[in-house]
């Protein structure tokens, strides 16, 4: 996996600015979601597990059930981007098949537009669900088999290949999740169908 999979373009290029635009439109959509279907009661923990520079998790601090917002990423350049953007935010660099948490500390671990640059996700996502709460959730996005990033198997070996990442159809998503004991009970899709999201309970 690429540690630049987050970055379209470099900082500042016209092309950056864009794709910013619509990933923080996309990040505020998505986080409605997430606080009212994947978070119960108050204090709750919520984990990014795959961040890039954690727009998200700037969102979901601010809401009023949330106690901790932790983002974690690899890449130690989109932490810093974070970090100028939001002072406040709580960030650790890690790898995501080996998080540094203890195990079901977690209310929800979270991520969107992240396994599908991984070789193998099951990992990531056995990590995910170890160090959420029994009872907890576990939200997972990516890019949509059915939507308009299809393509993507047809030209997998490109630049723009790699940038997209691997394509899921939903119930491959869930079959997926489903092999490390989540739970999936929601579905969705997001921004335009370019991703399609499950949202599962861990037991």
């Amino acid at each position: 996996m690429s540690s630049k999979a987050w970055q379209l373009g470099s900082p500042g290029t016209l092309v950056y600015g864009f794709y910013d635009l619509m990933r923080r439109h996309l990040n505020r959509k998505l986080v409605r979601y997430i606080i009212a279907c994947g978070t119960e009661g108050e204090n709750c923990v919520v984990l990014e597990a795959g961040s890039g520079p954690a727009y998200a998790s700037s969102i979901i601090s601010q809401e009023a059930c949330i106690g901790l917002s932790v983002a974690i990423d690899i890449d130690l350049e989109a932490l810093l981007e974070a970090r100028r953007r939001d002072s406040g935010l709580c960030l650790v660099v890690a790898d995501l098949s080996n998080l540094p948490f203890r195990s079901e500390s977690m209310d929800l671990a979270w991520n969107s537009s992240t396994i599908e640059h991984l070789d193998n996700p099951e990992p990531a996502l056995e990590e995910m669900h170890r160090v959420t709460r029994r009872g907890g959730r576990v939200f997972v996005g990516v890019p949509n088999l059915y939507g308009p990033l299809g393509f993507q198997r047809w030209i997998r070996d490109t630049s723009a290949g790699t940038w997209i990442g691997e394509t899921f159809a939903c119930d491959e998503l869930k079959h997926l999740m489903g092999t490390v004991g989540l739970r999936p009970q929601d579905s969705m899709f997001y921004f335009f169908r370019f991703f399609v999201g499950v949202l599962a309970k861990r037991h």
